[in-house]
């Protein structure tokens, strides 16, 4: 799964939503220097919180005078099903607009789940995700369909005849593979989200890549067989029910050895997919056009009806909804939701809100993380005294409310994520909190005026303003939470991703969000509850949570095929990482995008957590 973000800002003043507002204008890549200078200009742009009607933020007030009592939290609306403007005229160009460019676009080495989306309109896997709006389907891609396996270990694909780069040259099994071996070359292939080599590594005999394979061919990859140019094996190291949704990913994205350039080889991908590279400035912009060797006839899940793409990077997101909303771009490439000043346009016009507008889940949940290794939350009763204390509403409005805040959690797996199901383990009347509850687990763990701990997070304004919303809530019950802001580019890694330096801080709580890089449960619980992933770097279990139960049953997970049995599986998991109090869900985060009015075809994705960019069409 993609790394935890970096968490980023200090506690601003009154009206968080100016914080919002203020971030928009940032120009990319500025830091939290400025936020410090800009501090105290932020309150006279206060005022979106009562343009947008962000009710919640009253109700949470109001219901700590009695004034109100919140109702009890009910799960997040299902996702939408729908197709905008839905249409099959061809021609024209995709104006794209992004803050930044893609991690890489070479397909072995990008870890982004946008720009998973993006490789799509370049590359072809072996299995992709059928045109099925709210629903993640797989289907046969450079594969003729998506194959099954009894034993889960063994993965035989057959390839469709006919395929080719876009220079003429005849697509492969041995590309595929040849790909697949430049995972392994992690000196030089850096990046990429790494589960392809822990699946198909021999501890017994390390491949060392193929820049330096001793086979004459630089096939020598013994995990993986290629018996004639239409058929490629993958025999694992362990059973995967999970191994065809990995092959979704670009890391099966074929290479042809000739034109491998290494490292370098993002500058200019070979492209397998509908569009080519025309120009690429990294950077500043990305100009894609039609790749003559592409079939639609053989890519029925890539509809690809613009004649160009062209994306521009480098952009405030304020100046990118500006431009969205006049017409002047068509989508934003990060699909991560607008800001305050355009969701208040967007709520103030019913008429664009239903028309040019999806409000849906991006995938990423926003959690704390009790380190169990940091006194006193060896203790689960003072784990579940966090839990039960911790007004989940306060954490909505802190990031501006139910429009653009996210939905208030109760799970840890997300709403787009299979096998989701609901429920809440710490019910309270709007999820504000039960004081008395939350004071009987003090009780319990020894603790009964409370206790002291450092919550730490980084340098990003919203997330600020959830650690000060945290603090205040376990106040009420005697937990007193110094926030700790660290300002560091290598803030993941190097802090909370490494627990060594996070125990010499004592760090107890981490306030922190993650996305799975596919939505299937694994994908996001088992780096995050496996006991057996704790790493001294790059750690993704910051709770440190290690139960042999949930390890075992971890594995039973990911070895049970038939739905039934493994839904159940999942969902016990899912309550017994919520129950260890390692892991507090916070909010489902989602996202308002707004569309341009020449868009067509737009329908949310729950493979990408956002639009199917290869979908989309264009009025020209």
């Amino acid at each position: 799964g993609r790394a935890d973000e970096p968490l980023r800002g200090r506690w601003p003043d009154p009206g968080v939503l100016g914080w919002l507002r203020w971030r928009d204008a940032l120009p990319p890549g500025r830091g939290s220097a400025q936020t410090m200078r800009r501090k105290h200009a932020l309150t006279r742009v206060g005022t979106v919180v009562a343009v947008l009607g962000l009710a919640s933020v009253a109700c949470t007030d109001a219901g700590r005078h009695g004034q109100v009592s919140p109702a009890p939290l009910v799960p997040p609306a299902a996702i939408s099903s729908r197709t905008i403007a839905p249409s099959d005229r061809t021609g024209g160009t995709l104006r794209v607009a992004a803050t930044t460019d893609c991690d890489s676009w070479d397909p072995q080495r990008t870890s982004a789940v946008r720009c998973w989306n993006q490789q799509r309109w370049i590359s072809r896997q072996l299995v992709t995700y059928s045109v099925s709006a709210g629903v993640a389907k797989l289907a046969g891609d450079l594969a003729t369909d998506v194959p099954t396996s009894k034993d889960l270990r063994t993965w035989t694909y057959t390839i469709r005849a006919g395929l080719a780069f876009e220079d003429g040259t005849p697509i492969t099994s041995k590309d595929i593979k040849y790909g697949i071996e430049r995972a392994f070359a992690t000196d030089v292939i850096t990046g990429g989200p790494g589960e392809v080599v822990k699946l198909l590594a021999d501890d017994n005999a390390p491949y060392p890549g193929p820049y330096n394979d001793p086979d004459p061919d630089r096939l020598g990859l013994a995990s993986v067989m290629t018996p004639d140019d239409l058929t490629i094996t993958f025999r694992l190291n362990r059973p995967f029910a999970d191994w065809n949704l990995v092959m979704a990913s670009p890391v099966s994205t074929p290479v042809p050895r000739a034109h491998d350039t290494g490292a370098a080889y993002g500058a200019r991908p070979v492209a397998s997919g509908p569009y080519k590279i025309e120009n690429y400035r990294p950077g500043e912009s990305i100009t894609l056009v039609r790749n003559p060797s592409w079939s639609p006839k053989s890519d029925p899940n890539r509809s690809a009806f613009p004649d160009r793409v062209v994306e521009r990077m480098g952009l405030t997101a304020a100046d990118i909804d500006n431009r969205i909303l006049t017409d002047q771009v068509d989508v934003a490439a990060a699909q991560t939701g607008v800001g305050a000043q355009a969701a208040a346009r967007i709520v103030a016009n019913p008429s664009l809100r239903a028309d040019r507008t999806i409000e849906a889940p991006t995938g990423i949940l926003r959690y704390l993380a009790v380190v169990t290794r940091t006194a006193p939350f060896g203790n689960i009763h003072c784990r579940a005294a966090v839990a039960w204390a911790l007004d989940r509403q306060a954490q909505q409005s802190a990031r501006g409310g139910p429009i653009i805040g996210g939905d208030i959690a109760g799970t840890m797996l997300t709403p787009p994520v299979r096998y989701y199901s609901w429920f809440d383990l710490f019910p309270s009347p709007g999820g504000t909190g039960d004081l008395s509850r939350a004071r009987a687990e003090l009780a319990a763990c020894g603790q009964p005026a409370g206790f002291a701990t450092t919550l730490v997070t980084g340098p990003d304004p919203l997330d600020a303003a959830q650690a000060e919303a945290l603090r205040v809530s376990l106040a009420r019950v005697g937990i007193t939470v110094t926030v700790s802001v660290v300002d560091d580019p290598q803030y993941p890694a190097a802090v909370i991703g490494t627990p060594d330096r996070a125990h010499a801080m004592n760090y107890g709580l981490i306030l922190t969000a993650r996305q799975g890089d596919r939505p299937t449960p694994y994908a996001f619980l088992g780096p995050l509850a496996d006991g057996r992933e704790i790493r001294p770097q790059h750690n993704l279990n910051l709770a440190e949570l290690d139960q042999p139960a949930i390890n075992a049953d971890l594995d039973r997970a990911i070895q049970t095929v038939d739905e039934d049995d493994a839904a159940g599986i999942w969902t016990a998991l899912d309550r017994a990482v919520v129950a260890s109090g390692a892991y507090i869900p916070l909010l489902y985060d989602r996202a308002l995008n707004v569309y341009s009015d020449r868009l067509t075809n737009i329908r949310y994705s729950s493979a990408f957590m956002m639009v199917d960019l290869t979908s989309l069409g264009v009025v020209p």
